[in-house]
């Protein structure tokens, strides 16, 4: 199984950049998308972070580098998404100088985000919209990625439209759904992990179908539910996120599960590849360390 990367955004947090407001706003992160711009080094160094604890993949700064979190200026989108994929291939080529020979060359995932707030299928754009961003999204960051990955999709409608256009590039492309904290199995919209996976079917290069930014109890169920679609030759793979459940309920209260410890978290990454899964990683809230004992496991 391939690892991938934890919670960029709050690996910067931890590094000095401000995160602020409510669990799922874009303006959460608007400090750490101009951290492409302001403190290109920082990034750098929590891209590293995680490689150096074994992440065989990781994904590209700009998952708030969307005109609804920067503003109107197409410029300035456009730029903090190319500088995201320059900062992702700089950290990739320095830790390739320092590791041995032997070593696997790391991926990049050049990410593909909700266009509005995540988490609210209810804030889905219209067609023309997602068309629109997620052409322009793709043109950016595809030169700078081995694959692309459209993550923390709430609908399916969403995930189909960001998979399509980054199917046009003709690389491989990886969707996964956010799901309901409520252990159903189903997406944030309600609707099924079956009725997603049927929406990409007619989609060329999809290769791989996962779940991702919710608790692991609900991504257990997330997993459960892909092993039962009807796309057994498509892999597919599962990553949590770290808040406590009084985050997740109210923005409330200690923002991260601090009962979810890297062993914890490890085991149940064990628990998703024994069920089948051939990606296991990290969401907001999971760090260089929950990855670092993911990777030692699998070791």
């Amino acid at each position: 199984p391939l690892v991938l990367d934890g919670g960029m955004g709050h690996l910067l947090r931890r590094k000095g950049i401000e995160i602020s407001g409510p669990l799922g706003s874009l303006q959460r992160f608007l400090g750490v998308a101009m951290a492409n711009r302001d403190e290109p080094e920082l990034v750098i160094d929590a891209h590293r972070d995680f490689l150096r604890a074994g992440a065989d993949i990781i994904t590209t700064n700009t998952y708030a580098c969307v005109p609804a979190a920067i503003g109107s200026n197409d410029d300035l989108v456009l730029d903090l998404i190319q500088q995201g994929g320059r900062l992702a291939q700089a950290a990739r080529d320095q830790h390739i100088g320092d590791a041995p020979s032997s070593s696997r060359r790391p991926l990049i995932a050049g990410c593909l985000p909700p266009l509005h707030e995540s988490y609210r299928p209810d804030r889905v754009g219209d067609t023309r919209e997602l068309t629109a961003v997620y052409a322009k999204i793709v043109e950016a960051i595809a030169p700078f990625s081995d694959v692309l990955l459209c993550e923390t999709m709430s609908s399916v409608s969403e995930a189909r439209a960001a998979a399509h256009a980054a199917s046009s590039t003709g690389k491989p492309v990886w969707v996964s759904w956010t799901l309901d904290d409520d252990s159903s199995g189903r997406l944030r919209s309600g609707e099924t992990v079956q009725q997603a996976v049927t929406a990409l079917a007619s989609i060329p290069h999809v290769e791989l179908y996962s779940v991702n930014c919710s608790s692991p109890d609900a991504i257990d169920a997330g997993v459960a539910a892909l092993r039962e679609v009807e796309a057994a030759d498509i892999p597919f793979g599962a990553y949590a996120n770290g808040f406590s459940q009084s985050f997740r309920t109210a923005d409330v209260g200690t923002e991260y599960d601090e009962e979810l410890t890297t062993d914890i978290y490890a085991d149940r990454a064990d628990r998703w590849i024994s069920a089948g899964a051939s990606l296991v990683g990290g969401c907001c809230g999971v760090f260089p360390e929950h990855i670092a004992t993911v990777a030692t496991s699998l070791d």
